[in-house]
């Protein structure tokens, strides 16, 4: 790791082993003490536990130090959005999302972004918020599953209606060929199917309704201007 003498501000190699404990600059041959962790480490350690307290002022606060917003947990792939997605943190959410992180970095093992996250965990404020701020809500995942399938699957009737007015498309179909009305039914949660039924019923008649008056611009074109299908 490098280090920069506190003395002389030189920059020097020391081997990781070293942390907290005392070395010796080679240039002024003094000895200083090398932290447990650097500040880059402290601020990627405190984002995800900010994250997770729904500590919006620490946040702010690491932003304005520099910290990484976007920056991911090793193993699992979260970032600090994913956490406070994940466990419904709505001042942390929000202070990231006006903050700038990313809506889009998918998580390693699952492949999901934040707003499939907020949609699994029943957090429908966090939901509209990524919405609004630009989230895609028709995302697959591997499965070919969207947020919507998840909000059907688990009953979150409130999620749902927050996802349909953000733009979800509710005829996607996952791997297997289910639209998200079909994971409902499947996973017996009557409140999202009756919701999802509602709403494909409604799009369908506006559908026949553009339909018919496509037909009747048509032959009224035809009887007056000698044009169109009548």
């Amino acid at each position: 790791m490098q280090y920069r003498c506190p003395l002389c501000r030189t920059n020097g190699v020391v081997p990781d082993k070293a942390r907290g404990h005392e070395v010796m600059c080679l240039k002024c041959r003094e000895h200083f003490f090398i932290p447990d962790q650097t500040l880059e480490e402290r601020l990627k350690l405190g984002i995800f536990v900010a994250a997770r307290r729904n500590d919006g002022e620490v946040i702010t606060a690491m932003v304005e130090q520099g910290a990484d917003l976007d920056v991911q947990e090793e193993e699992s792939g979260h970032t600090p959005l994913h956490i406070a997605s994940f466990y419904g943190k709505l001042y942390a959410g929000r202070e990231l999302i006006d903050n700038g992180a990313s809506m889009e970095i998918r998580a390693n093992k699952t492949v999901q972004t934040p707003l499939f996250y907020a949609s699994r965990e029943n957090s429908p404020k966090i939901v509209q918020w990524l919405l609004e701020k630009g989230a895609n809500p028709n995302l697959q995942d591997p499965d070919g599953t969207t947020a919507l399938h998840w909000a059907a699957r688990k009953g979150f009737v409130d999620v749902a209606k927050v996802l349909i007015a953000g733009g979800a498309d509710f005829c996607i179909e996952s791997i297997n060929g289910l639209r998200a009305l079909q994971f409902a039914v499947s996973y017996h949660q009557p409140e999202v199917r009756d919701y999802l039924i509602a709403v494909e019923r409604a799009n369908k008649f506006i559908q026949n309704q553009r339909v018919r008056a496509n037909k009747k611009s048509g032959t009224l074109n035809t009887f007056l201007f000698g044009f169109g299908k009548s």
